[in-house]
């Protein structure tokens, strides 16, 4: 695969669930770039940083969220990513929102999409089931889906 290709944002407060998808994506999907985030606010920061003008890294592809998250939480979060204007590097509203999450009360679900979510996933309690579930995640939404630009 291309050394060009989107990064995955990953934002996820959970050490141990980070770990988990590092050791996955290290395994299983070597190609992808990820780019890990603590939480909302830390994600926030760095689309900041990203909207700079001298900004040269990756770019983001996919955003992979959960949804019990520090400080912003992970619907505030959505917003604020789909509030965000378009730059010279990324169209943050057009970049895929995925939630994962352990989450499984309908009305959070459906607030998720109605703030911006673009997939709603409950966490596989299995490691192989993560898996398998990161992979069809990426390749259809980092290989195949295209993304309007700004």
């Amino acid at each position: 695969m291309s050394t060009d290709k989107k990064e995955i944002y990953i934002v996820e407060d959970s050490a141990d669930y980070r770990q988990l998808l590092r050791m996955i994506f290290t395994k299983s999907l070597p190609d992808y770039p990820l780019r890990f985030f603590q939480g909302g606010s830390e994600l926030y920061q760095f689309m900041i940083l990203q909207s700079s003008e001298t900004y040269t890294g990756r770019i983001p592809g996919l955003i992979i969220m959960d949804l019990n998250l520090p400080i912003i939480s992970g619907t505030d979060m959505i917003t604020l990513v789909r509030q965000t204007p378009p730059n010279k590097n990324t169209n943050w509203n057009g970049i895929p929102i995925i939630i994962l999450s352990n989450i499984t009360a309908q009305e959070q679900v459906n607030k998720c999409y109605q703030v911006g979510a673009d997939s709603y996933f409950v966490k596989p309690a299995d490691a192989q089931e993560l898996q398998a579930l990161l992979k069809t995640i990426c390749h259809y939404w980092i290989d195949h889906n295209v993304l309007a630009t700004p």
